[in-house]
Order: C-alpha cells, then structure tokens, then sequence
C-alpha cells in the first residue's frame, strides 16, 4: 500500500511560484504536496475584503500582513477606530501593489497556457503614462501611440529614444546575461539617452515600474530587455500588448485562487495553515519536511525533493545551515530585496478627470534624495476601483499607488514618517480638492515588496539557482530564485524553470 505521507515532491508556500512549480509537476503526473502556513494562497500575492478585516479585529490584519513582510505605517482614523467602524466593508485590499504586467499577458500568461487553461479570473487593462514638471504624457508601451512631444522631442535633439525599446530584439540571450551586470544609467549615457530631461525621465519611471528601484545606477538593464524580447516580443505578434498592466477583478488572489483550483483538478494536494518546521536532510539529500498544522500536531512528510518558495534568505530558518558552504549561506542570507511605501485611500469622490482615474501614472519624484533616501522616491498611482469596480462600495473610490523604498528605509521611522505626511500634499499639488475626497487612510509599508531587488548584482541569472547545487533533491522557487520579468512574473518564471529542472521537460523559459 502506498504511503500516504509520501510524495514526488513537497512546495513549501502557495505563493506564486510555489503555485506554479506545483501546478506544472502535477500536471506531468507528480503527487505533489503544497504547505502553506496562511488560511488562503497566494503569498505576497494576497487579498483581504474589508469585511473580514471588520469581523477579524486589526490585531488579526496586523499579523497577516506580517507574515507577507508589511506593517501597518499610519492609519486616519487610528486602526482599531477604523476597522471597529466598518468604514472598510466593500472595499477589497490587496497586500503591496498588484497590477499584473501586460494586464497578465506576459509570462503569467504563458504558465497559464502550459496547464491549459484558468476559470474564474477577469482582468482590467490600463494604460499607463507620465507625469513630469506640471505636465501629462503618455507611455509607448501597450496599444496606445508614442506621446507625440516624446517624437518632437527625440527628432529635434536626434535623440534615439526608441533604442530603449528595440535594442532587446537584436540581443542574444547571453549578450542580456551580459547587460543584467549594467545598470540603466550606464547604458544610457552611452546611447545618448541622458541628454534631455523630459524624455530621460520617461525611460527611468517606465524602468522603475519594472524593476521596482528607484536608482538608476541600480537598475539593471539587461533584466528589463529580458522581459522585452521574450515576454512582450511574442505577444505583440499575437495582438495581446493592449495593455502595459491590468487590475484582477476582485484582487489579485483572485488570480493564485484560481491557479490552486486548478493545481487541485490536476490533483494536487495543498494543505493550508500548516507552517514548515524543518526540511529533513540526510546525508546530503532533502528527504521530506516535518510541519505543524494549525492544532499545533506535528507531522512527518516525506519526499522525494522538496521546492523552497520561501524568500531564500529565510532558508536557513528551517534548514540546517552546516549543509550548505559557508559562504554560499552568507552570501544567500544577505540578498537585499526592495521594499514600498504602499496607500490604500477610500475616496468619496473624483477630484480628477475621468480619463486621468482609468490610467496609471507615474512621477520619478514625490521625495528628493537630499530627504534622506538612497535616491528620489518614485511614484505609480491609481485610482483601481475606476478600473475594478467590485474593490470598492458603490460610490466610493479605491486609490492605491506604490513608492518604491529600500528594505533599510522602509523600515526607518523617520523616513517612513516623512514619506506618508507628503504624498497627500503631492496629491493636493496635482489635483486641487483632492484631500477633501480622502474618507479614511490606510498606509502600508511593505519591506520585502521584491523579494530581490532585481540590481545589476542580483538580476535574473544572479538569483538562487532553483536546483540547489549543495543538496539532492532541494529546490528553489519564487522571485528570489532564477527568474525574470515584473513582479508576479518574477516568480512564476522561476517556478517554470525549476519545474522545467525537476522534469526535463522545456517549459519556454531557461
């Protein structure tokens, strides 16, 4: 009789990756075991509706959040007068800032092909644009035109503006391996990209919207054109780049729900409250984990490999480090990742153009340096009820925006403070009338909001191999592990490369 405790293989955590390595290998026919130590799936990728909040008490929001790497900054009315008075009921808040790249067209939509198929999700596309020196401009990407100032701009200067967006189609993958060392400052001064402050600032809040750093001498280059030639490039041949980015219907977990859902069709186990203790090894091998469930009963699983999808710093919480080099362990526990000041703000009107509420925008600089910060404090906004209709009451608004900050700033009070008392200003400053809207304040401010920053030190290639080079039958998935693309994407292609390692079978993505 088989052994009910055994499986092929064992994911730690039902984030995205874990989600998708699961999904992958039982569709080829593994049993498989997802354990996740939350009630619901979706790691970072997570969705609370206010009325559970209101049921559950702020103390049991606060540790949610918690367990996705986010406090709660400052709140207006305080926290527990704001959750005991209902004011959330009808709105649905996602933990950090969750639009989908290409309205869920990239590399999301790839994995979702390769298991046929996911019901039950609706996405809501969005241009986006710009916001520069008291003036809007609209972004090339998606189906909307290049912003004709942008072209005036780049003919009168002879500035090669569209290098930036062609470039990745004459590259190789081993010339991006190259470029993921080169950060965008780098490259583009020596394009000549740096010459005029209008079109330069365009291509740093575009970079910044995929990698989630506000520095561009940080920023690698060689990441973004990765996500250009193999996520955009075959999708522009299929007419499926309507859209820079997109909101799911009814929050992002919409999205990890639906995958699960499927995972279990495939037949897929997942267990849900069930936090990983210590994944076994014996001489040099991951055998299977030993995990609690939510009655506190302690539990023997084995396997024949386990899949990390943990943030691969927090490795060793459950893994004895003495099996792993000395500095492969250093060097694992010390990956930076990048975190955002990230609002949720019920408005009881529009104090902006309804065209301007049914587009994202950006501006490189709600914060200067000279505050304290490593670099300017960039912005990308939305009003996502205006686009999603179900986040919010009937009648009311949701504005979300994310500002990207380090992990060390995000959790520096003085910064925090600094950062969460301006952006209402800011707002105020770009559309008169607008503080009078604001009904209530929610300031989140998420440390691990990229679980690696994706750095010209740590971009795609530079991650946590997925297949452990240290210990048979251990691997890793999510965005601290090899992957590419924009935030979700991020860690489902990582999950799709060590699906791809764990079964020898050529999932797109190397």
């Amino acid at each position: 009789m088989m052994d009910q405790n055994k499986y092929d293989a064992i994911i730690i955590g039902a984030g995205v990756g874990g989600l998708t390595v699961g999904s992958l290998l039982a569709k080829h026919g593994k049993k498989v075991l997802i354990l996740e130590q939350n009630d619901r799936v979706g790691g970072r990728a997570l969705s609370v509706a206010g009325e559970e909040i209101t049921k559950r008490g702020a103390q049991w929001y606060k540790d949610i959040l918690e367990t996705q790497y986010t406090y709660v900054a400052s709140s207006e009315p305080e926290l527990e007068e704001l959750v005991k008075s209902g004011m959330l009921n009808g709105y649905v808040l996602d933990v950090g800032y969750h639009a989908l790249s290409m309205n869920g067209n990239a590399y999301l939509y790839d994995f979702v092909q390769q298991i046929d198929g996911i019901d039950g999700v609706k996405m809501n596309g969005s241009h986006y644009g710009t916001y520069y020196k008291g003036e809007f401009y609209m972004d090339l990407i998606g189906s909307q035109p290049v912003d004709p100032r942008y072209v005036e701009i780049a003919e009168r200067e002879k500035i090669p503006f569209y290098k930036y967006y062609t470039t990745p189609y004459k590259l190789n993958d081993e010339q991006i391996d190259e470029l993921e060392k080169v950060s965008l400052q780098q490259w583009g001064e020596e394009m000549g990209l740096t010459k005029n402050d209008i079109l330069w600032n365009n291509l740093c809040s575009v970079s910044t919207l995929f990698s989630t750093i506000n520095n561009p001498d940080d920023i690698s280059i060689g990441d973004i054109f990765r996500f250009f030639k193999h996520a955009v490039s075959p999708k522009l041949e299929k007419g499926l780049c309507e859209y820079v980015g997109g909101f799911v219907s009814g929050g992002v977990m919409e999205w990890s729900k639906a995958v699960a859902r499927k995972y279990q069709e495939l037949g897929g186990e997942l267990s849900l409250e069930t936090r990983v203790r210590e994944v076994v090894i014996e001489n040099g091998r991951a055998t299977g984990v030993i995990a609690e469930n939510g009655s506190g009963e302690m539990k023997v699983y084995q396997a024949e490999a386990v899949v990390s999808n943990v943030p691969a710093q927090d490795s060793f919480k459950f893994m004895d480090k003495s099996h792993f080099p000395g500095d492969w362990a250093q060097k694992t526990e010390t990956m930076y990742g990048y975190g955002s000041y990230v609002p949720y703000w019920g408005l009881n009107s529009l104090a902006m153009p309804e065209e301007h509420a049914t587009r994202n925008y950006k501006n490189s600089c709600v914060l200067p340096k000279e505050e304290g910060f490593d670099y300017d404090v960039y912005i990308c906004w939305s009003i996502q009820s205006a686009l999603d209709p179900s986040v919010a009451p009937d009648g009311k608004y949701l504005y979300t925006a994310y500002l990207p900050l380090t992990e060390s700033e995000a959790k520096n009070k003085v910064l925090v403070d600094k950062i969460v008392k301006r952006l209402p200003d800011f707002m105020e400053e770009i559309y008169p009338g607008f503080k009078k809207t604001i009904d209530w304040k929610l300031d989140l401010m998420c440390w691990k909001l990229e679980g690696v920053a994706k750095s010209v030190s740590q971009a795609g290639t530079q991650k946590v191999p997925v297949k452990s080079p240290h210990v048979e039958g251990l691997y890793f998935a999510g965005d601290t592990a090899k992957g590419y693309g924009v935030a979700m994407d991020c860690a489902c292609t990582s999950g799709m490369i060590c699906a791809s390692e764990m079964l020898g079978v050529d999932f797109g993505v190397r």
